[in-house]
């Protein structure tokens, strides 16, 4: 992670030094690279998995091995997932870098007396901002946030090129079938969907897109896309692909309209993206059909869910590269560092500008990329209103 290494010296000034920080994400190897570059500015880390199915136990125990405290395990129950986050709760944490807002909701939820002592939270999710927004609509939110995921070097980057690529990737290697001429159904025209949309077309697929929002439905339009309401797209497609943030994009209604042979795969961050439970509920007989593949027989249909409903890319292989983590996990070593500098007001925070700027030009050094600087006219022309 040539970026984040970069950023050491800032990380590095003191900030961090002797603070207690959480780190709640998908715990596996590249995540590693961002709790020990905390661990050696001088942070205290505990770390948890913010997803079961996606811990790795390779990983937990290599971070163990270097002194950080872990609380998870992989493929947990919810009951044991809770409490793992209850216990990294407990550790003292102060400042928090969450997904989904796993923990923080959880603390709020379950221990508001420690939920009241937090400093601060970085979040990464499209998932967990809207949370901490409703934390703070409900008047819960009296510590700083920063909505790290609304910084341009994570969204742009990771949700478009990083989940759109590795999630069609998840889904080609655990089934082995191919892309080019299928039709594919995203439910959500997000960053995430705009990236699926553009790796299943780059692939040869044929995209429909289903949205309720109007704007995001219309730019779809514009992309090329076909847009229709769920249950007319869902009847030639071949592949359902979900990324809405939400719950029960696919709930018991839409089960009907699936057509024999289809292919179910969550790109969202909840497992509940899929009811899955209201689909073994219908289903006439369960096969276990390969490793991540779940067959359910409705009749004479057959319908195939990957790795469970849970995010496919990171439940079924590896997540994101690790050219896009470099790049959201420094989005969040900064978002932290900013935070325990005590600089942002209580509430939700937009990621600093200038700080976006940095992540992209040290990336950009990186690869070797060089940019003009706007002349004196120009500066002058953009910061004046009468030229």
């Amino acid at each position: 992670m040539p970026v984040l290494a970069r950023l050491r010296d800032r990380l590095g000034d003191g900030a961090l030094r002797g603070r207690r920080l959480a780190v709640v994400v998908h715990l596996e190897a590249k995540t590693a690279c961002l709790v020990l570059a905390l661990q050696e500015a001088g942070a205290t880390v505990v770390a948890a998995g913010s997803n079961p199915l996606s811990t790795q136990d390779a990983v937990v125990a290599a971070l163990a091995e270097r002194g950080v405290e872990v609380h998870a395990r992989h493929g947990v129950s919810q009951e044991e997932f809770t409490a793992d986050l209850l216990r990294v709760a407990e550790s003292g944490a102060e400042l928090v870098i969450d997904d989904g807002l796993e923990l923080t909701r959880r603390m709020a939820e379950h221990r508001p007396d420690l939920y009241a002592q937090l400093r601060g939270v970085s979040e990464e999710t499209t998932t967990g901002v809207a949370r901490l927004r409703a934390l703070e609509a409900e008047g819960l939110l009296g510590f700083p946030a920063v909505a790290a995921n609304d910084a341009r070097c994570k969204h742009l980057f990771d949700n478009v090129y990083g989940t759109g690529q590795t999630t069609l990737t998840a889904i080609l290697a655990l089934t082995n079938v191919l892309a080019a001429g299928r039709g594919f159904c995203i439910v959500g025209y997000g960053w995430v969907g705009r990236g699926l949309a553009k790796a299943a077309h780059g692939l040869g697929g044929r995209i429909t897109i289903v949205e309720i929002d109007p704007v995001r439905a219309l730019t779809a339009h514009m992309d090329g896309h076909n847009v229709a309401p769920l249950a007319r797209a869902l009847e030639d497609a071949d592949v359902v692909i979900t990324a809405t943030g939400l719950v029960e994009a696919l709930d018991a209604s839409s089960f009907a309209h699936l057509q024999d042979g289809v292919l179910l795969a969550n790109a969202g961050h909840h497992d509940r993206e899929i009811d899955v439970p209201a689909l073994a509920a219908q289903a006439d007989e369960t096969i276990e059909a390969r490793a991540n593949v779940t067959t359910y027989v409705l009749g004479d249909r057959r319908v195939h869910v990957l790795a469970g409903g849970a995010l496919v890319n990171i439940a079924g292989l590896d997540g994101n590269p690790i050219e896009i983590m470099d790049l959201s996990f420094s989005v969040q070593a900064l978002s932290i560092h900013t935070l325990a500098s005590g600089e942002l007001p209580a509430g939700v925070n937009e990621f600093p500008a200038e700080l976006d700027d940095l992540i992209a030009r040290t990336k950009l050094e990186t690869l070797g990329i060089e940019l003009d600087e706007p002349t004196e006219v120009q500066e002058r022309f953009r910061s004046a209103w009468m030229v």
